[in-house]
């Protein structure tokens, strides 16, 4: 049925959750999975009028923001592995997460989008 299924990470317990049944799925349906993150763009306030930040700043920003963004799809990663599972990582920046998820899904050619829910109504 599906063939290519995005699993986005947040990296929270919520997305954990999802990306186990997301594998699970895909290994049932003989898919393969890309698993995304959006990577935080640097605050807009970091550069406000007047203000020049500090370059150290924006570089240790930068490399936390890579770090927990490789962390969180390797976590994808590792489990689409342990099922034997094809996979793909996908990294962007997107200020607005859900059209990045949107964008990536239509980019990549994905059939799904398995995400996680916080259980929000509205």
């Amino acid at each position: 049925m599906f063939k290519h299924i995005l699993i986005p990470t947040d990296g929270s317990r919520t997305a954990a959750k999802a990306i186990q049944a997301g594998i699970a799925l895909a290994k049932e349906m003989g898919a393969k999975v890309t698993g995304y993150h959006a990577q935080e763009p640097l605050p807009m306030h970091i550069h406000g009028e007047g203000y020049v930040a500090d370059k150290e700043l924006v570089a240790e920003f930068e490399r936390r923001s890579s770090e927990f963004a490789t962390r969180c799809v390797g976590e994808i990663g590792a489990a689409a592995k342990a099922a034997g599972v094809p996979f793909e990582p996908l990294i962007v920046r997107s200020p607005v997460p859900y059209k990045g998820i949107v964008d990536a899904a239509k980019k990549q050619k994905c059939d799904a989008i398995f995400i996680a829910s916080h259980g929000s109504k509205g």
